[in-house]
């Protein structure tokens, strides 16, 4: 009984705890088929999810943060009352279908491709959840502003900078990687 005390006592003390960001991700798939390294490559190819390049890749995540908020009058100063930030997340990776069929040594690249396409995903998947966790820290650091336009203008203004710059952090990464191609992501 001390202890949940403790604990409301501190909860109350320090404020109303900040909710984390809304996170939906899904995963989508196309599937390859062949028995060598070079016809699954053509088909990754032909098959693979366009980047921003206008290319076709291995893999992609494509992720975007949305922000919207509720604010109101208090003592002739607009303030920010309620927040909600929610990160969509979709990512797209080859599924190999005769796999079980595969040679062994052919088998083992492939293991080696899906780790590289995990591993970027998992990037995407951290930056893009980081994101609307720094959006969501600034929107709640908007101060007080004189009225209602000047706070939604100041909340947005600085949302769209940090998604701006995170968003080329991840399209950066994708140049510098080649779309995972660099870190494994490639069977020839």
């Amino acid at each position: 009984m001390r202890s949940l005390l403790v604990t409301t006592a501190l909860c109350l003390a320090t404020g109303p705890l900040a909710a984390e960001p809304l996170v939906r991700a899904g995963t989508s798939y196309y599937y390859i088929e062949g028995a060598s390294a070079l016809v699954l490559t053509e088909q990754i190819n032909q098959k693979g999810p366009l980047g921003v390049d206008g290319n076709r890749h291995p893999t992609r995540t494509k992720w975007d943060v949305q922000w919207k908020f509720r604010h109101n009058m208090h003592d002739g100063q607009c303030v920010m009352e309620d927040i909600y930030v929610a990160v969509g997340i979709t990512s797209t990776i080859p599924r190999w279908r005769g796999a079980a069929a595969g040679a062994a040594s052919l088998k083992a690249r492939w293991q080696q491709l899906a780790a590289a396409v995990e591993r970027n995903k998992r990037f995407h998947t951290d930056l893009a959840k980081r994101t609307g966790e720094q959006i969501e820290s600034a929107l709640q650091n908007i101060g007080p502003r004189p009225d209602c336009g000047a706070l939604t203008e100041a909340a947005n203004d600085a949302a769209s900078r940090i998604l701006k710059k995170q968003q080329a952090a991840a399209d950066a990464h994708d140049r510098r990687t080649d779309y995972a191609r660099k870190d494994g992501a490639s069977l020839i």
